[in-house]
């Protein structure tokens, strides 16, 4: 059931306020980050209606860039599946997930980005037609300017994110990393159930995370935390808000079901 952006703001805050805390985050840092994407994005009526209409009452499949992300898109083209699942779901790529995807001949519906990922991915995914969502907080205000106006070039289907008050036309949907931030943007936009791929939620960073990993690599202290943060936020909203949410691999958070990959067929009824 989809709620208000008042009551959600009310609920998604102290969870935020939690994590700036935890990560010692400068608040005000992702405030001026906020009017900073809002000043890039106000000539741009962020799509909304379109989200909607791909998202709303659909399962939304989002692809995280863990370890075991590669591994399961090769399995699903093996099994033609993501071919099938195109007219049943809607396809959310977490930042780095977008250039696995688009190796694989999958252009996503939607990519959740905070501009960590390989960002020629996310440009050629938005020309393809992708609605990009650009997330600003205190450490990647130095790469909105350049990186919103590349986009721009190639796509008005552009939506800004804050994780702090929303400044129109950023807006604030919930999450944290991009993964849980897809998931919190599905349920937002109405899905009627979210399976994660490729999210994994363990000590384990998967290359296409970052554009200079060459190699899946154990997680640093600052980003074991965040995965943590993420596994608990995705377990709130199974829990607080009643979503189902499956995964198809790794840890599994609280409330969450876990299935096999050849189990998708069957759950989104591609047949």
């Amino acid at each position: 059931m989809m709620i208000s952006d008042n009551l959600r703001l009310r609920w998604w805050l102290p969870k935020y306020y939690w994590i700036a805390s935890l990560m010692r985050y400068d608040i005000l840092k992702d405030r001026e980050a906020t009017g900073v994407l809002a000043e890039l994005l106000s000539p741009i009526d962020p799509p909304l209606n379109d989200l909607l209409k791909i998202t709303c009452s659909r399962i939304a499949v989002v692809f995280g860039a863990g370890p075991s992300l590669d591994e399961s898109i090769s399995k699903l083209t093996n099994l033609g599946f993501t071919e099938k699942i195109r007219g049943h779901c809607v396809l959310f790529a977490a930042d780095g997930a977008t250039q696995a995807l688009l190796e694989y001949g999958v252009v996503p519906d939607v990519v959740v980005t905070d501009l960590d990922g390989d960002i020629s991915s996310i440009i050629e995914s938005g020309r393809e037609g992708s609605i990009i969502v650009v997330h600003a907080h205190g450490d990647n205000i130095g790469k909105l300017p350049a990186h919103v106006e590349e986009l721009k070039k190639v796509t008005r289907r552009l939506v800004g994110t804050t994780q702090v008050e929303p400044r129109y036309p950023v807006m604030n949907f919930g999450g944290f990393t991009d993964g849980d931030r897809a998931a919190f943007i599905a349920d937002y936009f109405g899905a009627k159930a979210i399976i994660m791929v490729g999210m994994d939620f363990g000590e384990v960073v998967g290359r296409r995370s970052k554009p200079w990993l060459k190699s899946n690599v154990r997680a640093w202290d600052d980003k074991l935390m965040k995965l943590k943060i993420a596994k608990e936020l995705i377990s709130w909203l199974a829990l607080e808000r009643g979503v189902e949410i499956i995964t198809t691999g790794g840890e599994v958070p609280r409330g969450v079901k876990k299935v096999d990959l050849c189990e998708l067929r069957s759950l989104v009824r591609a047949d």
